[in-house]
């Protein structure tokens, strides 16, 4: 059986803090297997354990698999949170096949998403209300030295 797979996946994906939903690429290429579509399987490594996503189907609402043009698959990810970090591994299998290269992974993307970032405008007035009442307690000290010193 000569059927032969070859996965290939971006090494990483950044989402910004305001994207609700990401969708991680994969594309496959496929000599001497069969016409019949491939499984398409989604995995996901995250520091303490591994899910299986789409095995072939989706676990939850959460994941949706698009068959794109070309060979081309991608993973939607709804509702993106940090807690979503995570090494994402996309697999073809041709299982009418009994080659051992009709089954194959990719390296897997990084997905990092990106918390919110505190705005400078609070830092801001932080800082000139510090310095208001920094002035204020000057004055009010000052007042106090200036009556003290005139009522002797």
């Amino acid at each position: 059986d000569p059927c032969q797979v070859t996965v290939t996946q971006p090494r990483f994906q950044e989402a910004d803090y305001s994207m609700h939903t990401v969708f991680l690429t994969c594309a496959f290429s496929a000599s001497g297997c069969s016409f019949s579509p491939p499984q398409v399987l989604w995995f996901r490594f995250l520091t303490n354990k591994h899910e299986d996503l789409c095995i072939p189907r989706c676990t939850d609402d959460k994941y949706k698999v698009h068959l794109l043009s070309g060979n081309k698959i991608s993973l939607q990810i709804n509702n993106v949170t940090v807690d979503d970090n995570a090494v994402y591994i996309c697999g073809i299998a041709f299982s009418d096949s009994s080659s051992p290269h009709s089954k194959q992974t990719g390296d897997g993307t990084v997905l990092m998403k990106t918390e919110k970032q505190h705005s400078n405008g609070k830092l801001i007035f932080m800082i000139i209300a510090s310095s208001l009442l920094f002035l204020y307690s000057t004055t009010v000290f000052t007042f106090f030295a200036v009556y003290k010193v005139g009522s002797k």
